[in-house]
Formats: structure tokens, sequence, C-alpha cells
């Protein structure tokens, strides 16, 4: 949920040469703290600069909820404290996430919101296309949250497609989540430039990640896995073509979802997955199974090919697939 102007907040960064952003991941077990930085106007991976988790005590977090804020607002002051001293690194565009159960997620070409407002095409790619199109954006939060847009918090983003065209991905939620996520991040003297959903992060990561390594023409399933189950999405050439959630009633097996999402029309060439892996394996869903199943190599998130700036960061926290979520959020914010 964007927290100010979004022009009046980049802008005010375009003066340095490299831009810097945090994404802040709070989940049921552990803060994690993912810094990232970027070159302007240059056509270079981002940059990993720090990577911290700070492990939470049972029951400070419970499902979306923050049972205990002070003791997540510590925690976040501890994560902060262990970043060097230098300016940039302290005044960072700090970005949080909503768990996918409070979040509802959907993405809509621009040119329906374009026609619903009223709007050519050509407006929405000139100065202020978010002006222009927020009343339509918050007309289809409404409609698909089924909640008052008053009581909605809601955040969008345009994103470009490989086909020349363009969507809009909506995130809406209740405002009381976003409320308590601003204020545990203001009693840790944090102020957040945005609020995501989990989801949606954790797939930005994957993307990222991907278009690093693989073909373009390539197509893939990114993963993702946190306690409530599994999300997937399977990404083609010119974007998501189809996704799912497990748990869900037509499947009686993660297996079977995934399955479904993939068809039988068009192999899928990779699987990249993120987030508590070990969820999948407990649920009887190895990574080998999955490679066998879909005759190709799955690849756990990590942030360690983007860890290459001045800061040593630590190697285990590198290599772990639980940074897909606040890698996703750092990635938003220096992302054009």
């Amino acid at each position: 949920m964007s927290m100010g102007t979004q022009t009046l907040l980049r802008g005010s960064v375009l003066t340095v040469r490299r831009r810097f952003a945090a994404g802040i991941d709070i989940t049921e077990g552990a803060v994690r703290l993912v810094v990232v930085s970027k070159r302007l106007q240059a056509n270079r991976p981002v940059c990993v600069e720090r990577l911290e988790e700070i492990l939470l005590e049972p029951g400070v977090v419970i499902g979306g909820d923050f049972i205990d804020r002070m003791a997540i607002s510590a925690a976040l002051r501890e994560a902060i404290s262990r970043l060097p001293a230098r300016g940039t690194l302290r005044s960072l565009r700090c970005a949080m996430a909503l768990p996918a159960s409070a979040t509802l997620t959907t993405r809509v070409p621009l040119a329906r919101l374009a026609q619903t407002s009223e709007m050519s095409i050509s407006a929405a790619a000139g100065r202020d296309p978010r002006g222009l199109l927020e009343p339509a954006v918050l007309a289809e939060a409404e409609r698909v949250a089924g909640i008052e847009r008053g009581a909605l918090a809601v955040d969008w983003s345009i994103q470009a497609l490989e086909n020349g065209g363009a969507e809009v991905s909506i995130a809406a939620t209740g405002r009381q989540y976003v409320e308590s996520r601003v204020e545990t991040a203001a009693a840790a003297n944090i102020v957040l430039s945005a609020i995501d959903g989990e989801p949606g992060a954790a797939l930005r990561a994957l993307r990222y990640s991907a278009a690093m390594e693989i073909d373009p023409l390539e197509r893939f399933v990114a993963c993702w896995v946190e306690s409530a189950g599994l999300h997937a999405w399977l990404v083609g050439e010119e974007g998501v073509e189809n996704e799912v959630r497990y748990p869900s009633p037509e499947y009686s097996s993660a297996t079977e979802a995934l399955t479904d999402l993939v068809g039988d029309e068009l192999p899928v060439h990779w699987i990249y997955i993120g987030g508590d892996i070990e969820l999948l394996n407990r649920a009887g869903v190895s990574t080998p199974m999955l490679a066998a199943l879909f005759d190709c190599p799955v690849m756990p998130f990590e942030c360690a090919p983007f860890c290459n700036g001045a800061q040593r960061v630590n190697e285990r926290l590198a290599h772990s697939p639980l940074f897909a979520v606040a890698m996703g959020l750092a990635l938003r914010e220096v992302m054009p």
C-alpha cells in the first residue's frame, strides 16, 4: 500500500548514483531483512548489500496478526542496527509484507482499466498514469474483495509485458493489517514506503532470479511455500499464464495442483521454489520428485547470485530460500 506520492519519493533519490531499498518480511518465526542496491541508468542486476535474520519467540506473530508489537519492533531495531552507519544504508526505502491470508490480489489488463477510467493508453504512459487510473483501480479492488473501498487499503503497480502490452497488479487488504505494520515499524523508527502481499513479493523475486538465469522463451513454474500452503504460477514468454493454490478443494495433493497448473500442451523447462521448502518435503513432495514428475531441473531460490557487493553477507542466509519475500519487497523499491 503506497505510503506517499510515488513521484516525490522516487525523485528524492534520483540524485544519487545508486538507489538503496530494504524488504522486511515478518513471519511467525523471524524478522528477515534484505537490503539491495541498484545502479541508476545501468542495465545490471541488483546487488544484495545485507541479509539479516532475527528470530522471534513463539506467539509473537500468529498468522497475519502482530500479537506482541513491542517484541517485533525490538527485532526490527536490532536488524536495522546491524547495518553500517553509512547514510545511504540508514535512510532506506523500506517495504513490508502482508500475509497471503489477509490479501486479495488480481491482475487486470491496463487497456481494460484505461477504458473503464475513460483514459487512453497513451495517457497511461504519460506523466501520471497512477492518478488517472486510481478510480478504476479502487473500483476493481472493491469488486474483487467484496468490501467497500473505505475499509480497504489498496496497492497497485503497472507492469510491462513481453508482448508490448501492460497489466495492472492490484493487492487489497483490510486497513487494520496495514495500520499494525505501519505503527510497529514506526516504533522502530522505520518509515514504510510500501506494503505488499507476500505472494506477489515472492513471485517478483522468483521471476527476477529466473530472468537472470534462463532463456526468456523458456516456460517455468514459480512456487512459494508458506505455512498456509503452496502458491504456484506458470510463467511464459508473456508473463504469468496460470496460477494455483494448495490446499484447495479441487485438488487432492500438491502434485495434482502443479500438474493441473502446467497442463499437457507445452513442456515446462524449470521449477523455481522459494519459501519454506521443508514444508513441501514433510507433505511428501520432495524436489527430486518434482524434477522427475516434470522432467526438468528444480532450483531453490537464493539471494547468493546477487550477493556481489562490498558488504560481506552471511553465507547461510545467502543460500536460504526463506528470503524470497524480503527480496521481492526490496526489488519492488529499486526497479523502475
